[in-house]
């Protein structure tokens, strides 16, 4: 009796801490995880997320860099170059387009449409990957979505804009329509 008293105690006193590390700390990364991964999609991304990074002026360089760090492909960010006599940017990323496999037109809809929404006086964005750039303005933009930008503050909105024809295969139409001139 008193082998089966320890077999069955040392069973459980391994057991609660597993349980305890199951828990608490194993399945909430995981979680973490996967929200991460998400928000590095331009189909997933919650733009509710970056709402917070609304300025009026492209100047605060902090900023622009914390958003770009926020939307999608994030995780290629490379160099970020501000220029206020042309209110541009050029954002630099580390990947090139093959290796996204399309993901790359997608968050060039999407961080464009973005930071112009959020960005009052942004009017043109280059953004660079190692084989390809992309250059979009702000008027472009604004003629797609018929010039109200203030309407796509609203997350709903956004998706129902942006995201969802992301989705249904409209990247090539929107792509072309942005970088309409260039």
């Amino acid at each position: 009796m008193d082998r089966r008293r320890l077999l069955l105690l040392g069973i459980v006193a391994i057991a609660i801490p597993l349980f305890i590390w199951l828990q608490f700390f194993e399945i909430p990364n995981k979680v973490e995880i996967g929200e991460e991964r998400m928000q590095q999609d331009p189909e997933q991304h919650e733009f509710e997320k970056v709402l917070s990074f609304e300025n009026d002026y492209m100047g605060n360089a902090s900023n622009i860099s914390n958003l770009f760090g926020a939307l999608p492909l994030h995780q290629y960010k490379g160099t970020l170059a501000l220029n206020p006599e042309h209110l541009s940017l050029t954002m630099n990323y580390e990947v090139s387009t093959d290796e996204l496999q399309g993901k790359a037109e997608q968050a060039v809809i999407y961080n464009t449409t973005a930071a112009f929404v959020l960005i009052h006086n942004l009017e043109e964005i280059e953004m660079h990957f190692q084989d390809h750039s992309y250059i979009v303005t702000r008027e472009n933009v604004a003629q797609w979505f018929g010039n109200d930008f203030q309407a796509l503050l609203d997350p709903e909105v956004f998706k129902k804009e942006v995201q969802t024809p992301l989705v249904e295969g409209e990247t090539e139409k929107m792509l072309a329509a942005f970088m309409k001139g260039e």
